[in-house]
C-alpha cells in the first residue's frame, strides 16, 4: 500500500512539472524544450529559404497592377491597385482570368489587400504611401453575388476608418508607419497589419467586420518583421497566418519573404510561433504583393505586380506548400471544426488517449525525431499506446495535431 501512495504521489508530481513547464515546443526550432507543455512564443530558427513553384505569368494588360489575392470557390481573386477600375477579376489556379465583375457604388482609391469571411468578401482601400490619407476603408462585398456567374456587377458598401494612434498626417511618403497592405477576417472581427515604411515594424489593429460612421481602429500587438507587410491570409480550421513582405537590400534590389505564424493564443498572433520563410527576390518573383492559403494546409499562391523600370518583369502566380515546416510542430491541444471542440485527453498519460468529438484517422508521431511510429482509425475506445516508451508524441488528425506526454 505505501509502495502505491508513493507511485501515485511519483505521477502527480511528474505531471505536475510537466504542465508546469512553459518553452519552445517546435521540434525544428533550435531552441527546442521537449520538457516544455505550453508553447511560451519564444521559439527561434534558422535561416530558411524556399523556392516558390512558378506556376504563371499573369495578364499583363489586366493584371499588371494585381494587389491581394484570396481564394475560395476553387478560384483565385484579385484585383488591381489605386488608378485603376472597381473590378475584381475571378482566377483559375493556373492564373487563366475566368471573369471580370465590377462592383458599383464605390471609388479605388488605393486597394490594396482582399480577406473573406463565410458571406462577405472585404476589399482593403487603405494603401496610404503618402501617409495624408483621411478617408481609409473597407469594402463590404456580399459573396452570394459574386458567386453568381449570371452577374457582371456587384454592389459594395463602404466602411471608413481611422488610426487612434495617427495624429500626424503630413507624411512624407514612404517613410511614415501609417501605410497598410493587408488584413485577414478572424471570427467576427479584421486584423489589420501596417506596411512601416520608417521602421520596418508592422501593428495589428483589430476592427469588428460591420459598422456605422467613422470607427477608430485600435492597435493591439506589434512585431518586427524587419520589412514591409504586403499581404496576409488565414487559415481558419488550423489557425494559420502568413504575411507576405519585402526588404530593401539596399541597391534597389527587393528580396521577399513569409512569415509564418501558428500555435498562438486567440487574439495575440505574435506570442506563438513565428518562422520567417526567405523566397527570393525582385529578379525572379517581380514585387510580391498578393498571399492566399488553402483551408487546412500549408499550401498557397503568392502572386506579384508587374515591374517596370530597367527592365520588365510581368505579373506572375506562384505556388508554395510549407508542409516541411509544420511536420513536427504542435498546434494548440483544443480545435474546432465549425462550433465543435476537439480534445486530446488526458495529457499527461499512461496507456491510452481519447480525441473528444472526433472519428477517423490518426498518425502518431514521435516529437524527437519526427518519426511516424503509429497510425490507425480512431473510434471512441481511444487509442491504446501502452507498449510505447514513455516520452513525447504528436498525435495528428487532418485537421489539427496534439502534443501529448506518456508518462
Amino acid at each position: 500500500m505505501e509502495q502505491k501512495v508513493i507511485s501515485l504521489i511519483s505521477c502527480l508530481f511528474i505531471a505536475n512539472y510537466l504542465y508546469s513547464q512553459s518553452g519552445c515546443t517546435d521540434a525544428q526550432a533550435i531552441n527546442f524544450n521537449p520538457s516544455a507543455i505550453d508553447n511560451d512564443g519564444s521559439c527561434l530558427y534558422e535561416t530558411t529559404s524556399f523556392t516558390l513553384e512558378n506556376v504563371a505569368d499573369l495578364s499583363p494588360e489586366a493584371l499588371a497592377e494585381n494587389s491581394g489575392l484570396s481564394l475560395f470557390n476553387q478560384s483565385l481573386w484579385t484585383i488591381n491597385d489605386g488608378g485603376n477600375g472597381t473590378l475584381i477579376y475571378e482566377l483559375d489556379t493556373l492564373g487563366n482570368v475566368l471573369r471580370e465583375v465590377f462592383v458599383e457604388g464605390v471609388n479605388n482609391v488605393d486597394w490594396e489587400a482582399l480577406t473573406q469571411n463565410e458571406s462577405h468578401l472585404f476589399i482593403g482601400d487603405f494603401g496610404n504611401n503618402s501617409g495624408s490619407r483621411q478617408d481609409l476603408s473597407i469594402i463590404k462585398i456580399n459573396k452570394s453575388e459574386l458567386l453568381n456567374n449570371l452577374n457582371d456587377t456587384v454592389s459594395g458598401q463602404t466602411l471608413f476608418f481611422e488610426y487612434s494612434d495617427q495624429g500626424d498626417f503630413s507624411g512624407p511618403p514612404n517613410a511614415h508607419n501609417y501605410d497598410c497592405e493587408a488584413f485577414v477576417s478572424i471570427a467576427d472581427s479584421l486584423y489589420l497589419f501596417s506596411k512601416n515604411w520608417q521602421n520596418q515594424e508592422v501593428r495589428k489593429y483589430a476592427i469588428p467586420i460591420d459598422w456605422e460612421g467613422l470607427y477608430t481602429a485600435n492597435v493591439s500587438e506589434g512585431y518586427d518583421v524587419g520589412g514591409l507587410i504586403t499581404d496576409a491570409a488565414f487559415d481558419p480550421v488550423d489557425n494559420k497566418i502568413v504575411l507576405l513582405g519585402y526588404y530593401d537590400l539596399g541597391v534597389g534590389i527587393y528580396n521577399s519573404f513569409i512569415w509564418l505564424l501558428w500555435d498562438y493564443n486567440s487574439g495575440n498572433i505574435f506570442n506563438g510561433n513565428k518562422r520567417r520563410i526567405e523566397i527570393g527576390n525582385m529578379l525572379t518573383l517581380g514585387q510580391t504583393e498578393g498571399i492566399s492559403l488553402r483551408a487546412s494546409s500549408a499550401q498557397g499562391y503568392v502572386s506579384s505586380e508587374q515591374i517596370s523600370s530597367v527592365i520588365t518583369i510581368p505579373p506572375k502566380l506562384f505556388s508554395f506548400d510549407f508542409e516541411e515546416f509544420l511536420s513536427s510542430s504542435t498546434m494548440n491541444s483544443q480545435e474546432t471544426q465549425g462550433h465543435v471542440s476537439i480534445q486530446c485527453y488526458p495529457n499527461p498519460f499512461q496507456s491510452r488517449v481519447f480525441i473528444r468529438n472526433y472519428k477517423g484517422g490518426f498518425q502518431l508521431y514521435a516529437a524527437l525525431s519526427g518519426k511516424l511510429v503509429y497510425e490507425g482509425i480512431y473510434q471512441d475506445q481511444g487509442i491504446d499506446l501502452s507498449v510505447f516508451p514513455s516520452g513525447i508524441y504528436l498525435i495528428k488528425i487532418s485537421h489539427a495535431s496534439f502534443k501529448v506526454v506518456k508518462i
